[in-house]
């Protein structure tokens, strides 16, 4: 149990919603035990995540404002693999077939990479920007895999939520939306999906968003 006067060890994950896009999900002991143990939260990031995964363990200290960590050892956790992240109930590839997780990556992935284009610097500040929301079903996640395996090339406009955010560039890295949101947009991106050359199999452009 935790020592509400010294330090307690919390155990973090990355998880990717579309209620809050990526995140640090921290629980203490306590969290742990009130929650019914490791399983218990890992199935309510389950029911509320596109992924999940889990970080490790860091040490934290208690203080007026509760328990607070060090940003440079947050920073420090390494990001597992792809392979070792786990897949939640929000993404329409979870009952889908392995074809079908690896399309929903790559359209996540591919978005990512054009809102990391986007930002902004100025004295300092970065004003960017975070996938919030990939709106797309399981059945339209399924047609598009049937397209591959048919004409080896599909296009498809999706729906996406983004949020505006703002860090400063002295702060360590991950840089995740947290409380310092600016905004919240809706956007429709036009995708082209592909079948790719590498270990991913599946690979995704994001077209002229002229074209939508």
């Amino acid at each position: 149990m935790a020592n509400h006067t010294g330090d307690a060890e919390a155990l973090f994950y990355l998880a990717f919603s579309p209620k809050w896009a990526a995140r640090h999900c921290i629980y203490t002991d306590e969290d742990i035990y009130a929650s019914g143990g490791i399983h218990a939260i890992e199935q309510t990031l389950e029911n509320e995540t596109y992924w999940f995964v889990r970080l490790g363990t860091i040490r934290g200290d208690f203080g007026n404002h509760g328990l607070t960590f060090q940003e440079s050892t947050i920073a420090e956790l390494s990001l597992p693999p792809e392979t070792m992240w786990k897949t939640g109930r929000r993404n329409p590839a979870f009952a889908g077939s392995e074809l079908e997780r690896r399309a929903f990556r790559a359209m996540y992935r591919a978005i990512e990479q054009m809102l990391d284009a986007w930002k902004v610097e100025e004295n300092c500040a970065v004003d960017a920007y975070a996938l919030k929301e990939l709106k797309i079903n399981p059945d339209v996640l399924r047609s598009v895999t049937n397209g591959l395996q048919a004409i080896r090339r599909v296009h498809e406009i999706v729906e996406i939520t983004v949020i505006k955010y703002w860090y400063d560039l002295s702060w360590p890295g991950p840089h995740l939306p947290s409380d310092l949101v600016l905004g919240e947009y809706s956007l429709r991106i036009p995708l082209e999906i592909m079948w790719s050359a590498n270990e991913r199999l599946i690979s995704v452009e994001v077209m002229n968003m002229c074209l939508c």
